[in-house]
């Protein structure tokens, strides 16, 4: 068996790790000594038919990030090659992030830090807080599941919304359909956005969604920017439909400096790095190597897409 490792996020140790691991496997990093690889450890971006193209003997494709809307999934399923990702290696990073953009508003954050600037002791008024909220989170995958799990340790009520009916720990209720995600919208404090895009999700949130929200609900997106409808909710914010956003992603990324998004005070953006942590690249390993060790045995895939 020969697999080729994207090197891209990976480092000489980590490449080495597996070699040393499983000496009767073949690894390569070199991409053009690689193509008649079995599998490939790789970034979305590699996943596309005329790339995959070049790997005539492809038969399982490990994805190194949990998102995969740049992946052709049509084109991998048509030549039955397994496709998996790493699902649960950036969700516990991702859902601290959400608490930090949350009390980013709350506490009042953005006026104390320019305070400390000039030494400037002056008091602002809080008007919010997470205890007795209700939180919807909309995708109750790895990420949603751990961002309820915390979240629901502030006292609150979580809901969430999932396409279709099922039964979660550390949820209230599971809104389901058109209607479930109305519901969701209309009574949740704190919005979190963190399901995959595909066609059926993006511009899930656009202009009739955003007015259905409470004006002093707060909108996070960590999942993708093209899942919200970016023009409606610049709208929002300037009119203070809502109170504020928090977004980790946006449509594009980067994000040009001169967006209004940058210029409104009632929004937080970060560069697209929610899921960074100092023991990001060692779940990643981890799941990999789980991931190796199932294939090479013959074990159902717990990350399969």
């Amino acid at each position: 068996m020969k697999i080729w490792i994207d090197m891209t996020m990976l480092k000489d140790e980590h490449f080495d790790y597996f070699v040393e691991k499983y000496p009767k496997i073949t690894f390569e990093s070199n991409i053009e000594n690689a193509y008649d690889a079995d599998a490939i450890f790789c970034m979305p971006g590699i996943a596309i038919k005329n790339k995959l193209e070049l790997f005539p003997n492809l038969k399982w494709i490990q994805l190194l990030t949990a998102g995969y809307d740049p992946v052709d999934v049509d084109y991998i399923h048509q030549r039955n090659i397994v496709l998996t990702n790493a699902k649960d290696v950036f969700s516990i990073q991702i859902a601290e992030d959400v608490i930090s953009k949350i009390l980013y508003f709350n506490k009042n954050i953005k006026a104390y830090a320019k305070q400390m600037e000039n030494g400037l002791w002056k008091h602002h008024k809080v008007d919010y807080e997470i205890s007795l909220s209700t939180i919807g989170i909309i995708g109750t995958g790895s990420i949603g599941l751990e961002v309820a799990k915390r979240l629901k340790a502030f006292e609150t009520n979580v809901v969430g919304y999932k396409r279709t009916r099922v039964d979660l720990p550390y949820f209230d209720k599971i809104y389901y359909g058109k209607e479930g995600l109305h519901q969701v919208l209309k009574e949740s404090d704190y919005v979190i956005i963190s399901l995959p895009l595909n066609k059926n999700t993006y511009h899930l949130i656009g202009k009739k969604e955003l007015e259905m929200m409470k004006p002093s609900a707060l909108l996070i997106n960590v999942a993708r920017g093209d899942i919200i409808n970016q023009d409606a909710l610049a709208e929002a914010l300037s009119k203070k439909t809502i109170r504020g956003a928090g977004l980790d992603v946006t449509s594009p990324e980067p994000l040009p400096s001169n967006h209004l998004l940058w210029k409104l005070d009632n929004v937080f953006i970060t560069p697209h790095n929610s899921s960074s942590g100092p023991y990001m690249i060692h779940r990643l390993i981890d799941e990999v190597d789980d991931t190796l060790k199932r294939y090479i045995n013959e074990q159902e895939l717990d990350n399969t897409i």
